[in-house]
């Protein structure tokens, strides 16, 4: 309990341990900063790609119906491809994966374009495009995550993802934005060749990554699949790590639907309260990546600990409001907790997932959370026609204190070496 309680007082008061220099030291670390160039090049066109696509569906359509469907067709792979699909990653250099999906992206993409300047362009090509950037992004992503603890020292991983995942909420939301006026102002067609443009350079620079990652995994694919799911199975600290991730998705789905419902007939601010309440979200994320870059605790099950007990009080909080200002406060405590417990989480399971089996692990991941946010967004809707918006809202927020008690419970994340590198041997105490 002592130790519970010097966190929250060191949280409070930070006792000067920021140290913002973190940020600038990682970034002169060439290998990260190639990726990182990477990142924002690739991800911004790919912002602007999505939303190009989304807007020619409709215009060529009218219907919301191919809309729909088409956002199907871009996460069915993950869902078909998912659970297995790290295997085959794992069996490769993980720098020559993405080089290898950034350029299939690429053509795709200048095929599109010729297809759009030809006046070819139906709904089945659209179709075909998404899918194989759907595709794509199923191998993309795990690499991603899987080649980070190869160019960053252990002890660096928090910033190192403290800033990707900064980096992607600026891009997504500038993307997006951007996406809207250049298609409004200079047409689709724009936006489509940066995105071409975008994944070369992107390719080009992640070939400059000074690592080869080459794997010499022996036996079958359906032997490592098997292998992967048993070396799930005897890891119960991942297994309550899954766990948690599972009901944080379902419990923050309330957030992601009910907005426009909440800002309409609770705090009765239209759409402009809405926007106000997702910037404020987001605000709360970026301010939280930024505290745990420079200031978090050796102790993961007590940082989770606070964490998720503070989201679930900021959600039900946040549900109870029917004033504009408490509601942005609440929010805002909420975004910056979401932050401070999902990025040591993730850089946590960096270090303790041996690198063989970390594609594995993270496609294995990336496919239920494919899974369950579907399912949690319908619920969540469901819940809000039958019992009341704020009554969801509460119920969402029970579920990280819930996860706070998966923490504290059973011994295994209190017990488990935080700092421990995947090279190293696991050393539990589960007497």
């Amino acid at each position: 309990m002592s130790e519970i309680l010097s966190l929250v007082i060191n949280l409070i008061n930070l006792e000067g341990k920021m140290k913002f220099t973190v940020y600038y030291d990682i970034l002169k670390e060439r290998d990260f900063k190639l990726n990182w160039l990477a990142l924002i090049i690739s991800g911004l066109g790919n912002s602007l790609y999505f939303v190009a696509l989304m807007w020619i569906i409709w215009d060529i359509t009218k219907s919301t119906v191919h809309s729909g469907f088409f956002a199907i067709v871009y996460d069915i792979p993950q869902i078909v491809l998912g659970l297995w699909i790290g295997v085959v990653i794992s069996r490769y250099s993980l720098k020559k994966i993405i080089v290898l999906t950034d350029i299939i992206r690429g053509i795709t993409v200048l095929l599109l374009i010729l297809f759009y300047l030809l006046d070819y362009l139906n709904l089945y090509v659209l179709y075909g495009a998404i899918l194989i950037e759907g595709i794509m992004l199923v191998i993309n992503r795990p690499a991603q995550s899987s080649i980070l603890p190869q160019i960053v020292n252990k002890d660096k991983l928090e910033v190192a993802n403290a800033v990707t995942q900064l980096t992607n909420r600026i891009i997504s939301v500038a993307g997006y934005g951007l996406a809207g006026v250049i298609i409004s102002t200079l047409g689709a067609l724009l936006s489509l060749i940066y995105n071409a443009i975008s994944f070369f350079i992107s390719a080009i620079l992640i070939n400059k990554i000074s690592i080869e990652g080459k794997n010499t995994i022996k036996g079958s694919i359906k032997e490592s699949f098997k292998e992967g799911f048993l070396y799930l199975k005897k890891e119960h600290v991942l297994i309550i790590i899954f766990g948690i991730g599972i009901l944080m998705n379902v419990g923050g789905a309330p957030i992601t639907v009910l907005g426009p419902a909440f800002s309409e007939n609770i705090l009765h601010a239209g759409a402009t309260g809405y926007g106000i309440v997702q910037a404020s979200w987001f605000l709360g994320i970026a301010f939280g990546a930024v505290i745990i870059g420079t200031y978090f605790s050796k102790k993961l099950w007590i940082t989770l600990s606070i964490d998720f007990f503070v989201q679930g009080i900021a959600q039900i909080a946040f549900g109870l409001s029917s004033n504009i200002a408490l509601a942005l406060l609440f929010i805002f405590i909420h975004g910056i907790f979401m932050s401070v417990a999902n990025i040591p989480l993730f850089s946590f399971v960096q270090r303790y997932v041996p690198s063989v089996y970390l594609p594995h692990i993270f496609s294995i991941l990336g496919t239920l959370v494919m899974a369950v946010n579907p399912l949690a967004y319908a619920a969540a809707g469901f819940l809000a026609d039958s019992i009341g918006i704020k009554e969801t809202y509460i119920i969402g927020g029970l579920l990280p204190i819930i996860a706070t008690l998966l923490i504290i419970l059973p011994p295994w994340l209190r017990k488990v070496n935080f700092n421990k590198s995947n090279s190293e041997s696991i050393n539990l105490d589960t007497k």
